[in-house]
């Protein structure tokens, strides 16, 4: 009888290969045949301590670690560690109170279930469709830059083991360094797509290239493990690699066509129901059980069952009820429980000492970056520093690794030792990424120095370029209707940048878009054929679109992938490099009465994201408030009607310079109601004084007296040049005196005519009495005064409403210096 393996204070024997027999904890003698506690009394409150532990000590070493912008994989696996024997755990208090050995198994139960539905969820996300669209070179270079991580990790390894013994067999230890070499060699997906996102190189070569390089790494370190387990056991590698091959072609050829057809027999709408995701969580259970009973593990059958899964909508939904699950209880977990088992006082072997294992921690960093130079030699493409930022976005580490590191560990195949090293440098793998990338590579942006930042810069033979921004296929035909209503002719074209808004979360799924986004082919068939989910429904929606309206309309589609909290990075940054004069963005509460998806979404997040778009766009931007836009025209005239109140200001006039150029469609009726100030005086609040000197009571008064001489310009020009245009434009004028006659005037009016478009300006920076009063009531101040004014009455139900802030160069340097 020999100890197999010994923490938390108890030994687990292990006698001829066979299963554990007895444990020892508390100089007590627990055996199967005598000892049958209760396992609700003794299993059931200790799980929920241990979960609340591990979940709020995480929760604080991921706050503390805020600072160093480190994932929260980093700190669950650092609270894991604490809990464990290297530090919590030393305690034989509180190993006696929420750690006795029949509890911890208990953990690992249910840790090893929320792994099954996290490897289903990981192959749902993975399939083989952009690998067709990486190109040969990035896939050679990728290959070859898998070899010698592998290889490095193979040798490596015997640094941190104890000296052979010259009887000691050398196969244990070739499959341990196997072990070690997989977990190594490859780079996380998810991780790495997040590091690339909180740094906004998203859209640099570089980025690509390490993306496709990580999804190529990704599905070859799940070969690689799948072969470890096939010939980790003595005796029954034959049966294990029959067993392996049959599985694969049976989930390839055989369960995703059945899985395929019954979803299309189910259902031909797209409208599943709870009792349809049931089912699909009894077949990954089915399949995992399947697969553990052949020897391979069930997880190896949830990921398979995921991988063959078609995509679509109801892939989509059960992913959505796995994710919060997944990503907030049962990952932190598994790492929680993965950093329990490593002791890190007691990782270093016999015979070896720290300077073994500190050699061993550089050259596995240094791997990835020595393959990164070895495959780019002779390259004049990519400088030293990208061949070296590409080498650190390759030492990406995730729960991948943990994983091949635990199935290493469950099959006697590491040592505690030695898995420990391992988990410890996969910490530190992870932990070094960003800082390094930060201090090394600085995306310099290049400030362009354009002049057309504004509907009012365009010239008449000057082509309108708009940015539009989607979260979902639904707002695509708005976003359309207003594109053909801002009048591209051919002395002055529309190049709209359609820009699809993904969520970064922790699946692979957003890195994989990133990769579609990246090599793209052109081909139409190719699109209809390969695209799939809400992605390629808004991507070939946009393309549609472009395809029925060229060549006045030229689209280009484009998806920005990050957190909302930072997405306005993006929005703006590609803003700027596409020149645009005009964004579009999506109010955060669409009621266009087509389907429940914009409910779905964070309005909190998108509202959030909005405001900080506002605050930084790089030109003039409006918010779209969508409620069926151009789905109908006037029953009467058989015409689209464009409604608009002008108060005055810069977002006026700019406003009226779009729908200016609308009103020169045949098809489009426009109403402009200026709102002029009675007899009654207006009061001026105070106002902070800014770095340029705006600001103050009399600094905002004589502004404002500026700015209405220059509306008297606007409006005059506006009234000669539109005489010409027949009964398609009018123009009338009221006297209000304060904000509660205009909300009477703008309830009237709107409520005479069926009004397809709203367009105002959002007020910045002007003093009236048509809006006094309505500022300090407004829900959503991001779309002024009037604005909030219309969106949130019922003045109109069917009528959509585009909300317009014009660019302003100072306020817009003074949000670049607020982001810096």
């Amino acid at each position: 009888m020999v100890i197999k393996e010994e923490r938390f204070g108890y030994k687990i024997f292990v006698r001829e290969n066979r299963m554990e027999i007895r444990v020892c904890y508390d100089d007590q003698v627990y055996n199967s045949s005598n000892w049958t506690p209760d396992p609700i009394v003794t299993t059931v409150p200790m799980l929920y301590s241990q979960l609340i532990v591990q979940l709020s000590l995480s929760g604080i070493v991921f706050l503390l670690l805020m600072p160093l912008k480190q994932s929260r994989l980093v700190s669950q696996i650092i609270a894991g560690i604490l809990i464990g024997p290297t530090l919590l755990g030393s305690i034989p208090t509180f190993v006696a109170k929420l750690s006795p050995f029949i509890s911890d198994t208990v953990l690992e139960y249910t840790m090893s279930l929320g792994t099954v539905f996290y490897m289903f969820q990981l192959g749902l996300e993975m399939n083989l469709v952009p690998i067709s669209k990486i190109d040969r070179k990035t896939t050679a270079l990728t290959i070859a830059g898998m070899v010698l991580p592998l290889a490095v990790g193979f040798s490596s390894f015997f640094l941190i083991i104890p000296p052979l013994n010259p009887d000691e067999s050398i196969l244990p230890k070739l499959k341990s360094a196997y072990v070690c070499a997989i977990a190594l060699a490859g780079t996380n997906l998810p991780d790495l797509t997040r590091t690339l996102a909180d740094l906004k190189i998203m859209r640099t070569d570089i980025a690509r290239t390490a993306i496709a390089s990580s999804f190529i790494s990704d599905i070859a370190t799940w070969l690689h493990l799948v072969t470890l387990i096939s010939i980790s056991q003595p005796g029954q590698t034959m049966r294990m690699c029959i067993s392996t091959v049959s599985l694969i072609l049976f989930f390839t050829f055989l369960a995703r066509p059945t899985l395929s057809w019954l979803i299309a027999v189910t259902t031909s709408d797209d409208h599943y129901k709870e009792y349809h995701v049931q089912f699909v969580f009894c077949g990954v259970l089915i399949s995992a059980f399947l697969t553990d009973s052949l020897g391979l593990g069930s997880f190896v059958g949830a990921f398979m069952f995921g991988f063959s899964f078609p995509s679509g909508q109801l892939a989509r939904m059960t992913s959505q009820h796995i994710e919060k699950v997944s990503s907030w209880i049962m990952v932190p977990l598994y790492c929680t429980v993965s950093g329990i088992k490593s002791p890190v006082t007691m990782m270093v072997p016999h015979g070896r000492s720290i300077k073994h294992v500190v050699l061993f921690m550089v050259i596995s960093w240094a791997a990835k970056i020595a393959s990164a130079f070895l495959v780019s030699f002779g390259s004049n493409k990519k400088t030293l520093k990208e061949v070296f930022t590409l080498g650190v976005l390759m030492n990406s580490k995730g729960l991948v690794s943990l994983i091949v590191i635990n199935i290493g560990r469950e099959l006697y195949l590491s040592d505690v030792e030695a898995s420990t090293i391992m988990v410890t440098t996969i910490l530190l793998l992870m932990m070094s990424v960003l800082p390094i990338i930060k201090y090394t590579y600085k995306n310099q942006k290049r400030m362009m120095n354009h002049k057309t930042r504004s509907i009012q810069s365009i010239g008449a033979d000057s082509t309108f370029r708009i940015l539009t921004c989607l979260h979902s296929r639904q707002q695509v035909e708005g976003i359309a209707n207003l594109l053909r209503l801002s009048n591209p002719t051919s002395q002055s074209r529309i190049h709209a940048i359609g820009v699809h808004l993904v969520e970064l979360t922790e699946h692979t799924s957003a890195a994989m878009l990133i990769v579609h986004d990246a090599f793209r082919s052109k081909s139409r068939e190719h699109h209809k054929t390969n695209e799939s989910g809400n992605a390629g429904q808004v991507v070939e929606a946009l393309e549609e679109f472009g395809r029925e309206n060229g060549p006045l309309i030229s689209l280009e589609c484009m998806t920005a992938i990050s957190r909302y909290s930072t997405m306005h990075v993006d929005i703006c940054s590609i803003a700027e490099d596409k020149r645009a004069a005009l964004i579009i963005i999506p109010f955060h509460k669409q009621e266009n009465g087509k389907d429940d998806e914009a409910e779905s979404m964070d309005s909190y997040s998108i509202r959030s994201m909005n405001q900080q778009v506002l605050s930084n766009a790089p030109c003039t931007i409006g918010v779209l408030v969508d409620h069926g836009l151009g789905n109908h025209m006037s029953s009467s005239t058989g015409a689209y009607r464009i409604i608009m109140f002008y108060i005055g200001g810069p977002d006026d006039r700019e406003a009226l310079a779009y729908v200016w150029r609308m009103a020169w469609l045949p098809n489009v009726h426009l109403t402009v109601v200026r709102f002029v100030q009675g007899s009654c005086p207006v009061e001026a609040t105070p106002a902070e004084t800014d770095a340029e000197g705006r600001g103050g009571i009399l600094n905002l008064l004589e502004e404002n007296e500026m700015q209405m001489e220059m509306d008297e310009e606007l409006i005059h020009e506006f009234k000669s040049k539109m005489a010409n245009n027949g009964q398609s434009v009018s123009l009338s004028e009221v006297v209000v005196n304060s904000g509660e006659e205009t909300l009477v005037v703008i309830r009237d009016v709107m409520q005479q005519n069926d009004y397809q478009l709203c367009v105002i300006g959002k007020g910045n920076r002007r003093i009236s009495a048509a809006e006094s009063g309505l500022l300090e009531l407004a829900e959503f101040q991001e779309l002024g005064a009037i604005g909030d004014a219309i969106v949130t009455t019922n003045f109109s139900t069917g009528t959509s409403v585009l909300i317009i802030q014009k660019y302003d160069a100072i306020a817009h340097r003074k949000g670049e210096e607020l982001v810096e």
